[in-house]
């Protein structure tokens, strides 16, 4: 795997490149325009970018108006003050069925030494419990361009939880296609199935490499959809490995595990381990040493998989 550029940059750019050809496409901003690089767009599109200023309220209601003049409006704000502030107002958006992209920056605990009221480990339970809601979670710079194109595609409200801040190794060709309700097998193994979403479908790769050298044959899943959920593929992995590790920077209340953990207990009941944060604040401090805290690195899963195996 190589790093490339971080999956924040990369969906920004695209979507200034996908506005040059379709005159719909607007971002409604927060004052955010330089924490989720969006001053490109500000720059070259003016006419299109909507700055409502620290108001996620009428940073959603600006958008609803602008998807039912025929605009495609691409919401900009970190995950924490979008689904948490104007939860109510996403919730209308969803009601009518309005064509509004959700951008949530800076998802689960990147935003680090800020605390609790930056910390975004809830949103995957919220958005997903919305009626009409999609709610996509890419892993790469590549997968999330790909989400971005089948979001502009998609009739209705979409939800994408941007990986930010954090470095991201990549796992997709540039051409790569995102499956609306599927799922991406990258690797295959019989002794248990490593499932994630977003940041930490690379860091299970690892976690799935570190394994291997001590003789366990892990598959790793890659659930970028999270709403719709892929249940085939789900039950697939529970029937060939007989075990399930989920692994998410999410609160384990809900998200991710939740999904799965109801897709698994319809299709092919197996024992399941959730790994993310416990019901509990994190503590202070930079979002790595969170994610070591939590066990969310490629050593922690799989110090945890070797003890739950054993």
């Amino acid at each position: 795997m190589a790093s490339t550029t971080d999956c924040a940059t990369a969906f920004s750019a695209a979507l200034l490149d996908m506005a040059h050809n379709d005159e719909r496409i607007c971002i409604v901003n927060n004052d955010s325009a330089e924490t989720h690089s969006a001053l490109g767009f500000q720059s070259e599109l003016p006419d299109r970018f909507v700055d409502v200023g620290i108001a996620e309220q009428n940073l959603v209601g600006v958008a609803i108006g602008l998807a039912n003049a025929g605009l495609r409006p691409f919401v900009y704000s970190a995950s924490c003050f979008l689904t948490a502030r104007a939860l109510e107002q996403i919730k209308n958006a969803a009601y009518t069925n309005a064509n509004v992209v959700f951008c949530g920056f800076v998802s689960g605990l990147a935003y680090g030494a800020l605390g609790g009221t930056h910390h975004a480990v809830e949103d995957l339970a919220w958005m997903r419990a919305i009626p009409r809601m999609t709610v996509l979670a890419p892993a790469t710079p590549a997968d999330t361009v790909a989400a971005l194109r089948e979001a502009l595609t998609h009739e209705g409200p979409v939800y994408i939880r941007i990986v930010s801040k954090l470095d991201t190794p990549e796992l997709f060709p540039a051409d790569h296609n995102f499956v609306y309700g599927g799922s991406v097998q990258l690797r295959e193994g019989d002794d248990v199935t490593l499932v994630g979403t977003g940041l930490l479908t690379s860091r299970l790769v690892e976690a799935a490499d570190l394994l291997a050298a001590d003789g366990v044959e892990a598959g790793v899943l890659h659930l970028g959809s999270v709403q719709p959920i892929d249940a085939e593929a789900i039950g697939r992995a529970a029937s060939r490995s007989g075990r399930l590790v989920v692994a998410e920077d999410h609160v384990l209340n809900g998200g991710l595990g939740g999904a799965v953990a109801e897709a698994v207990v319809r299709t092919q009941p197996v024992p399941m381990l959730q790994i993310g944060v416990p019901n509990e604040y994190a503590p202070i401090g930079p979002a790595e040493h969170l994610y070591e805290h939590f066990g969310l690195t490629a050593q922690g899963v799989a110090k945890r998989v070797r003890e739950w195996l054993s």
